[in-house]
């Protein structure tokens, strides 16, 4: 029978002891304002709302037939190895 089947386990104990290290308020609150300013900035950039939907209904069809012609690709270059 070993130590960690007993239940003692050294790493455990030592992890025990560690503090936990908290920020102070004051930062805290900083950090979170530079996040909220960030998010803003970000929402602020986003596209209008006439190319969002342009991008919407273009994007899936472009990438969908870049994946058609790729499966084609394969499969064509497998039958040719292989000659079905």
């Amino acid at each position: 029978m070993n130590d960690i089947s007993a239940g003692r386990d050294d790493v455990m104990d030592a992890l025990r002891l560690l503090g936990t290290h908290e920020p102070d308020s004051s930062r805290g609150a900083r950090v979170r304002a530079r996040g909220h300013v960030a998010l803003q900035k970000r929402q602020r950039r986003a596209l209008p709302p006439a190319w969002e939907g342009w991008h919407r209904r273009v994007e899936p069809a472009v990438v969908g037939t870049l994946c058609a012609v790729y499966l084609f690709e394969v499969l064509s270059r497998a039958v040719f190895l292989y000659r079905f």
